[in-house]
């Protein structure tokens, strides 16, 4: 914990000037980062009452929080809530070293982050399609309540909010597994600190960060704060050509003019960027009865860690947020916030020199190659040329996805005591609205202009020319720029009767979706929607309570058919039961459950839908369709502009079960263990493709559990000395149903360990703390690409991609 510092001849405390000081530096855009572990308030400073739209570290005990923001939209101890929630807190991401809510994703089995880069501590985004929670997939989290695309740099955050099964009636828009809601930091009333933090992590990659809060008094008993989080990065991994970097400020100022108004204010931006081919370098050829050689096997003198990406083509993550943010109470039981937000988000998923291929990069995808071959000499990535070479093809290709949001909303919360009963309505509204586009640019077809590598580790990828050809062309009309809006209503009531032991919550949450695709002619789509809760909870003992919950959700896809038509939203619709537990005086805590969530809306496949193709094959010629498709096509053969048979059309259904455990125990003040089990069964129930039904999520897991424990010695000659362990188990993940008959095809079961060591010391009158991490102990593979096999037999089994152990080691000082 920070210590007190004396006063300095000038009056002002070393906190003082040094987060003074690191607020100017972050305006400057100059580094900055650090832990958020805030100290106790020296013995005569004043208690500062936090609002009801606040959650405070002081509010959490190592892994275990005690209320949450996200399950209620006001601060509300969890034993209380009639939900599932979990919380990630600022300690556990501390001790694991987390660069980003991505890197806590594994300690709750209730989520699947599959196709995560496990090579990388630089997340540019979230997989997209492949975050599962609870067997529906999720591509969205949440900010403070606010939709969200980013990975937010763990500098800038103060927890992580997990909030089980459909919470529309809470957040207007919400996936039917639950919502990821990640806390933003915010200004410290409670003291002034300061905590700097600089680490370097194997195969030279550096990290240096600042946290600095300052607070004081302003004019007849208000007070004032400002909190500067800051980070800057050079990353880089095992793999050849992987530099990268972070950069990210935040700003926080608050000001209490009076004990009963706050406002506050955040600025804040960040920038990711590595080489685009360098997280999916891996090229392959695909064979019969399902196989799919990678490069490496063809060609075992190129190693895993080899690719062939570029200093010019860097894929992005640009980032800007500003957030006013007013609170009033009017005596103790009346509160309202309002707030008013803009944020701009720009990825650039390539902008240079590009090469497709099966599993290429995350650019490559969205080449345009498919239906477009360059001339007669095949497609980008992993080719034979015409002099009989193999080699690898790239040619210039650019794609990037813009938005700029605008929100704003206000929320009040009643408080009534009734005497025999304890109310609690919160009533309020927000509005939110986005303006998207997206742009792509690729080399025409037929064109000369491309690049042919070696298939060598002595090729040079860098010396490509950094601008495009003259064959060079952006295409827009593709993907029409969008505005997409939704506005929502909502009120809840929580009630606490019988000396607490019955606490019940109904909410209802009324929203309208508003979405505009501007292409030839405008298509919008206009949904609204009731969303339901209705929860309750009884305290059978001081130690055990049972609850159950039926909510709901609502949230629009992204996904478009082949002709920009919006699929509709989104519903879930969801009842769950189980118990919580606080046992040995909260020792022992945690929730048990079993959920039953139908979700409807969405799309499906059809493979005899229309699509582009197939309306351009019945305005041709025989001759025509030979000399655009190739001979021996038949329309059935024709897929749409992503490369699948048929098109898009709404969803069917879809049926998630499950159970669940999530524990914290802290036996000792010494000793805590946190662990985190799932079982899942995720189906397709209803589809026009009847061969889909009985089918589960690509990436499905149905089982699955976390650990995380840490041991603190308090005495003796080792006193501040910390060791750490966290586990993952994963059961088998689904990849496809390609195989005859319609049967699944899997990657293998995995099994992660890291490992924590953590000294705290105090010397010259400050705290300092050492921390060496070990992530990927048990050197956990990848998999890419499936074994040809003998004769007839279908391609199984997966290749294994070697991964490496990786460390990192942290130095702290905090003032």
């Amino acid at each position: 914990m920070p210590s007190p510092v004396p006063n300095t001849a000038s009056g002002r405390t070393l906190p003082q000037v040094a987060a003074v000081l690191a607020s100017l530096l972050a305006v400057a855009s100059l580094p900055a980062q650090t832990a958020d572990t805030p100290a106790a308030p020296a013995k005569d400073s004043e208690v500062v009452v936090l609002s009801p739209f606040t959650v405070s570290d002081t509010q959490t005990h190592g892994y275990q929080a005690t209320n949450s923001i996200g399950a209620t939209r006001s601060s509300t101890p969890i034993k209380d809530v009639p939900l599932n929630i979990q919380v990630f807190t600022k300690d556990l991401a501390d001790d694991i070293s987390a660069n980003s809510q991505i890197d806590l994703e594994r300690y709750n089995a209730a989520l699947v982050n599959g196709n995560a880069d496990s090579h990388s501590s630089n997340a540019i985004q979230q997989a997209y399609n492949s975050f599962l929670f609870r067997g529906f997939v999720q591509n969205w989290g949440l900010r403070d309540g606010i939709r969200e695309y980013d990975p937010v740099d763990m500098q800038g955050v103060a927890r992580v909010e997990i909030v089980k099964g459909p919470a529309a009636p809470l957040y207007g828009l919400a996936y039917p597994g639950g919502i990821m809601n990640t806390i933003t930091k915010q200004v410290d009333f409670s003291h002034s600190f300061g905590d700097l933090r600089l680490s370097a992590q194997s195969y030279g990659e550096y990290r240096v960060a600042i946290d600095a809060n300052y607070v004081g008094n302003v004019g007849n008993g208000g007070k004032f704060g400002v909190r500067v989080n800051a980070a800057r990065v050079d990353t880089v991994d095992d793999r050849k050509h992987s530099e990268g970097s972070v950069s990210y400020n935040q700003i926080n100022l608050a000001w209490m003019p009076t004990k009963q108004t706050e406002i506050k204010f955040l600025a804040e931006t960040g920038l990711r960027e590595k080489p685009a081919l360098v997280t999916g370098g891996f090229f392959s050829h695909q064979g019969s009865n399902g196989a799919d050689t990678p490069l490496q096997i063809a060609h075992p003198e190129i190693p895993w860690t080899w690719n062939w990406a570029d200093k010019y083509n860097k894929r992005d993550d640009d980032t800007k947020k500003y957030r006013a943010t007013v609170t009033q109470s009017i005596g103790e039981d009346f509160s309202v916030t309002a707030y008013v937000e803009t944020n701009g988000h720009k990825q650039s998923d390539s902008s240079g020199w590009d090469a497709a291929g099966g599993g290429g990069s995350n650019a490559s995808w969205d080449m345009g190659f498919a239906n477009s071959p360059l001339g007669n000499v095949g497609n980008t990535g992993w080719v034979t040329n015409e002099a009989g070479q193999e080699v690898i093809r790239e040619a210039f290709h650019t794609r990037s996805w813009n938005n700029t949001v605008h929100a704003y909303g206000a929320t009040a919360v009643y408080k009534l005591d009734l005497g025999q009963t304890k109310n609690t309505i919160t009533v309020g509204g927000n509005a939110w609205a986005e303006h998207f586009y997206s742009i792509k640019g690729i080399t025409r077809a037929g064109s000369n202009q491309y690049i042919d590598f070696p298939i060598s580790t002595g090729a040079n990828p860098n010396i490509v020319p950094e601008f495009p050809g003259s064959d060079y062309y952006i295409d827009v009309g593709a993907t029409p720029d969008e505005n997409n809006a939704n506005d929502y209503y909502f009120a809840s009531w929580q009630l606490s009767a019988f000396q607490n032991r019955l606490k019940i919550n109904a909410a209802m949450n009324r929203t309208n979706i508003k979405l505009v695709q501007h292409s030839t002619t405008p298509n919008i789509t206009k949904v609204s929607k009731n969303s339901p809760m209705i929860g309750a909870m009884f305290d059978v003992t001081k130690e055990v309570s049972v609850f159950a919950v039926h909510s709901t959700s609502l949230f629009p896809t992204s996904d478009k058919n082949d002709f920009d038509a919006q699929m509709p939203p989104v519903t879930g619709d969801s009842y769950e039961g189980g118990f919580k537990v606080e046992l040995m005086g909260g020792k022992i805590s945690g929730t048990i459950s079993y959920y039953e969530i139908t979700q409807t809306g969405g799309s499906q496949r059809d493979p005899s839908a229309d699509n582009r193709n197939k309306l351009l094959w019945d305005t041709l010629s025989a001759a025509q369709r030979i000399t655009q498709f190739g001979e021996g096509t038949t329309r059935a053969d024709l897929h749409d502009r992503g490369g699948s048979l048929g098109d898009l059309v709404a969803g069917g259904t879809q049926k998630s079960k499950g159970f669940e455990a999530d524990m914290i125990f802290q036996p000792t003040p010494e000793w805590q263990l946190m662990i985190s089990y799932a079982n899942n069964d995720q189906k397709v129930t209803k589809a026009i493709n009847t061969a889909t039904v009985g089918q589960s999520t690509s990436g499905h897991i149905k089982d699955q559990f976390s650990a995380l424990t840490k041991y603190t010695f308090t005495k003796g000659p080792v006193t501040g000395l910390s060791l750490g362990l966290g586990l993952q188990s994963a059961g088998r993940a689904l990849q496809d149903y390609s195989a005859p008959g319609g049967g699944a095809r899997y990657n293998p079961s995995t099994f992660y360990a890291e490992t924590f060591v953590t000294y705290k010391f105090k010397a010259f009158g400050y705290d300092h703390r050492l921390q060496l991490n070990v992530k990927n102990l048990t050197q956990q593979k990848s998999y890419v690409g499936w074994y040809a096999k003998s004769g007839d037999a279908y391609a199984m089994t997966r290749y294994e991609v070697p991964s490496k152990m990786i460390w990192n080691l942290s130095y702290d000082l905090q003032f």
